[in-house]
């Protein structure tokens, strides 16, 4: 299979020796010739055999292949190497067929600044299918339909907004005194989200598997920060005491030992 033919190895060299009965005794003359012989004959059968194989692999190319012919003024596309990456290619286009060179190449009317050959095989270029609609594609940049409406986050429109969470089934009093609670607190009552400067949250974002911390802005009092200080303390406390506690019953079931 490598060769083409049946390989001669040392076995059949050795074969042949034991085989042969008579010493045959050979002048350099006849040898030359002999060795000649045997080369020109063997390079005819690598020859047969690597015809042999060109034509099966033809055989199962043209089982899948189709023939492909462009015309004068059609327009096709290149299978050029894209920009980004070499090793891919794309098709670009498309470009007018100007001339055909031979029966499979092909000289397009590309753009002489854009650095690339005009004369191409047909292998690489595929005949360009005009839209039905005989519109070209375009492409929409902003399409107010599609986008999702968001409550906005201005604060010039939040207390000129309605008060829709007025329970229908309140009194005519209290829908009145609750109404009056509302309009003198418009900036807390309001269906849009604020912001607090209140209260602090630990932001912990990983980062290359690296734990990078960030935190908000503080801005409570400073009693409110030593009532947080005294209870992280007294956490910290009770959880001292609890494994102290459990590591002396251990420590005693020990001493005891089994009963």
């Amino acid at each position: 299979m490598l060769f083409g033919r049946q390989q001669r190895t040392l076995l059949d060299v050795l074969a042949k020796q034991w085989e042969t009965t008579e010493e045959e005794i050979k002048d350099l003359l006849s040898y030359t010739r002999e060795l000649q012989d045997n080369l020109h004959t063997m390079w005819e059968e690598a020859h047969a055999a690597l015809r042999e194989a060109q034509t099966k692999q033809k055989q199962g190319y043209d089982a899948k292949s189709a023939v492909r012919s462009l015309t004068v003024g059609d327009k096709a596309l290149v299978l050029l190497p894209s920009s980004d990456n070499k090793l891919l290619a794309r098709w670009q286009g498309p470009y007018d067929v100007i001339a055909q060179i031979n029966p499979t190449t092909y000289k397009l009317a590309i753009p002489q600044g854009s650095g690339r050959e005009q004369v191409y095989h047909v292998n690489l270029l595929k005949k360009w299918q005009e839209p039905s609609g005989g519109q070209p594609i375009r492409y929409i940049a902003h399409d107010p339909a599609e986008e999702i409406p968001y409550p906005s986050l201005s604060t010039q429109t939040r207390h000129d907004t309605p008060r829709p969470w007025l329970n229908p089934t309140l009194t005519e009093t209290y829908r009145l005194q609750l109404t009056r609670l509302i309009t003198s607190h418009q900036d807390v009552f309001s269906k849009f989200p604020g912001r607090t400067e209140l209260v602090q949250h630990p932001i912990r974002l990983k980062v290359n598997k690296e734990e990078k911390k960030t935190r908000s802005k503080w801005s409570a009092s400073e009693e409110e920060k030593k009532t947080t200080r005294r209870t992280w303390r007294a956490g910290q406390e009770a959880v001292k005491k609890t494994i102290v506690r459990a590591w002396k019953a251990r420590e005693s079931r020990k001493a005891c030992g089994p009963e």
